[in-house]
């Protein structure tokens, strides 16, 4: 008898507990560490030619952030190709769910337009005279960095300072 009593009790705790965490809200969406890192892959060209492009009016002819990037812009953008799949599972997670499968149905060609016009209107920088000397202060701190690690820093932070955001919010870091 106690024991069927203890069995019922068993049975009826998981029933309850699957209740439970069937009602539960799903988890957040969320980047992961390799999504954050093609994200900013493949932006940070069009980040920094949008930025120094802003900054070029406000800016010494001879400041770092107008003439010492060219060769990092053009490095990050031979490596655009390479940072699109990570890039584009990135821009499918913060997708509405009802878009994602019409945009998935798209070929690459017809897909990165359409991602590259939407990240750039959303990401549009407003850019004044009071930041443009610092963004070429801190341009000009990087310099010594090759592109991949540029790449791995601003990743990184980007994916601490993201982490509870309710827009962009990058996974938990799994422990090392």
């Amino acid at each position: 008898m106690v024991r069927r009593i203890v069995a019922a009790g068993a049975a009826l705790g998981l029933c309850l507990s699957g209740q439970a965490i069937a009602a539960q809200p799903p988890a957040p969406t969320c980047l992961t560490s390799a999504e954050m890192h093609g994200m900013v892959a493949y932006f940070l060209p069009t980040v920094l030619d949008k930025v120094a492009a802003g900054c070029a009016v406000y800016l010494p002819a001879g400041s770092y952030l107008i003439n010492g990037t060219s060769g990092l812009r053009g490095s990050l953008a031979r490596e655009r190709e390479a940072a699109w799949p990570m890039a584009r599972a990135a821009f499918f997670k913060f997708s509405k769910p009802e878009d994602v499968k019409t945009l998935a149905s798209l070929s690459n060609r017809a897909l990165r337009p359409l991602v590259d016009d939407m990240l750039e209107q959303k990401m549009a920088i407003p850019v004044s005279p009071a930041v443009c000397g610092e963004v070429n202060d801190i341009a000009q701190a990087l310099a010594p960095l090759d592109p991949g690690q540029t790449v791995h820093l601003i990743a990184t932070i980007l994916a601490a300072a993201a982490r509870n955001d309710s827009k962009l919010r990058s996974c938990p870091r799994a422990s090392a």
